[in-house]
């Protein structure tokens, strides 16, 4: 069964659709506008996580490197204090 062609057999006219240009514009025109609306949002919120993500990144790092050189000046005190405590020929007693 083809388009033309109804259930009995019988010719059907061949409907035609016939839109005026200007809805078709505007129609065209609503549906760009409303997909740039969307891709430049979310094209913003890609920005924005990977800014929040780059920055958690950065945060991390800095208090790595401060945790590091907190613990460099934790070892060199406590061997500044062993030193005080059990003098210099004992301190590898201590480590």
């Amino acid at each position: 069964m083809d388009a033309t062609t109804g259930r009995d057999g019988e010719e059907k006219e061949k409907r035609k659709y016939t839109t005026p240009r200007w809805v078709q514009v505007w129609f065209l025109q609503r549906s760009r506008d409303n997909w740039k609306k969307k891709y430049k949002e979310l094209k913003r919120q890609a920005k924005r996580l990977q800014n929040r993500a780059n920055d958690a990144s950065r945060s991390r790092a800095d208090w790595r490197r401060y945790a590091e050189r907190l613990e460099e000046e934790n070892a060199a005190l406590r061997e500044q204090a062993a030193l005080k405590k059990y003098g210099p020929g004992d301190v590898a007693r201590v480590r």
